[in-house]
């Protein structure tokens, strides 16, 4: 297993339209940019992008307007969801557009749910049907909002299972040892922090790079911590990361973007938000 995704991935927001609709016209511009200005790729409909407060259709047809205009292999998609035929059909629409990698949640609301039960999720959702297209999935960790964590085992359980697969780990957890503990086991996988506060640190211990909401309001200066890792710049990025702690991540980074482009209409949202 060798993995080829790498650098700074901005995990972006989803404009709306005021039917409450995601505005492809907005974002494809300004995605692109993203992609020009320091961004290795971008992360569609995640949490940043509030997937979950999209429809599978919504979904589905907003990543084939994004595929339209933007290179593929520098996207990746959402596709994880409590439903696992509506896994299914947004991984499958990911696979076929050709995009970089589906990024993966696992399901969510029966917290209880053991590794038993996530591994027969994937092993579903991963028929061999879905297999054969060839295409590529990053394990998306962030416990706080599915309610499960995965775990060193079941990231164990799972490469092993899913080889050609699973090609990388999004730890939003921010769990320094665990992001250690499956580059140590598992030398392809790409494991990207959710956050760049200690990207240079993340970078010396073998991360692949980052994946992040608030990436978009500086990429030009993390990705010149992640290829120097300078320790001036790193700490830099570090300061700006950390002047939107005790803000709404979500909220405050819509609110400077939409400064930044001087359209208030990037704030708007989707409820309940």
């Amino acid at each position: 297993m060798t993995h080829q995704l790498s650098g700074i991935w901005a995990a972006v927001l989803t404009p709306v339209t005021e039917t409450l609709q995601p505005d492809a016209a907005r974002a494809i511009p300004y995605y692109g940019e993203l992609l020009e200005n320091g961004c290795d790729g971008i992360n569609l409909l995640g949490t940043t992008g509030e997937a979950m407060s999209f429809s599978v259709r919504q979904r589905v047809a907003f990543m084939e307007a994004v595929a339209q205009s933007l290179p593929q292999q520098r996207v990746m998609a959402g596709t994880g969801a409590a439903s696992l035929d509506d896994a299914i059909t947004l991984t499958a629409t990911a696979f076929r557009i050709g995009f970089a990698a589906a990024l993966i949640m696992p399901p969510f609301f029966y917290r209880d749910a053991g590794d038993d039960g996530i591994m027969r999720f994937f092993d579903r959702l991963l028929a061999p049907a879905m297999r054969a297209a060839a295409g590529k999935i990053v394990l998306y960790n962030f416990p706080r909002m599915s309610g499960i964590t995965f775990r060193t085992e079941l990231i164990e359980k799972l490469v092993k299972t899913y080889p050609e697969q699973i090609t990388g780990v999004k730890d939003s957890s921010n769990d320094r040892s665990l992001q250690a503990a499956a580059i140590e086991r598992h030398r392809g996988l790409a494991v990207f922090p959710g956050s760049e506060d200690y990207l240079a640190e993340a970078k010396a211990y073998g991360a692949a790079g980052c994946i992040s909401g608030s990436v978009c309001l500086w990429p030009r200066l993390a990705a010149e911590v992640f290829r120097t890792g300078d320790a001036g710049l790193a700490a830099q990025l570090a300061a700006q990361r950390r002047s939107l702690e005790g803000q709404r991540l979500l909220a405050a980074v819509r609110r400077r973007v939409a400064q930044a482009r001087t359209d208030s209409a990037w704030e708007r949202t989707m409820p309940p938000l």
